[in-house]
């Protein structure tokens, strides 16, 4: 799947997922939050997740269909019956994005991972040891880099080939 983010000055950046059928899905992002998308991204990649946010819309569902009130949304896409990796997902690129703007990514991101998964009867994803998690903050800090470099009306494209 192609992902690209387009940026705009004076309007809402856009981004649009071209799936290998040929598909599309595409919104508007809300203000930054281009960020916590990039999250995404280094996070699944990293951890070669299929069932979280690029994943589930390799598969068919909408990117609108994640901001639908939950009555609205794909029976698939409420919180309760969405898959673990995508909750889990959700949490680390919280986290991220907090120890981002901190300017801490440490030791402690691990522990206070684990925390918030178990107040959530999350499992800890085994594979996302120390030196994944610098790889992921790595790959998310290349990204912020690469959009920020981006002029008005440029898109940055990644490519999301796990599915």
């Amino acid at each position: 799947m192609i992902i690209q983010f387009k940026k705009y000055r004076d309007k809402q950046s856009t981004l649009t997922c071209i799936r290998s059928d040929g598909t599309r899905t595409w919104d508007k992002l809300q203000m930054d939050f281009e960020l916590h998308d990039l999250a995404h991204f280094a996070i699944e990649t990293e951890l070669g997740f299929t069932n979280a946010f690029y994943g589930l819309l390799a598969k068919g569902y909408n990117i609108q269909d994640f901001a639908l009130p939950l009555e609205q949304r794909p029976q698939a896409l409420i919180s309760k019956n969405l898959p673990a990796e995508s909750l889990q997902t959700e949490h680390i690129a919280n986290l991220l994005l907090i120890d981002h703007f901190q300017k801490n990514i440490g030791s402690d991101f691990i522990n206070q991972l684990k925390g918030m998964l178990k107040q959530n009867d999350l499992a800890f994803p085994e594979m996302l040891t120390q030196e994944r998690l610098k790889k992921i903050n790595d790959s998310f800090e290349e990204l912020i880099l690469k959009w920020y470099a981006l002029a008005e009306e440029e898109t940055m494209s990644l490519f999301f080939n796990l599915v």
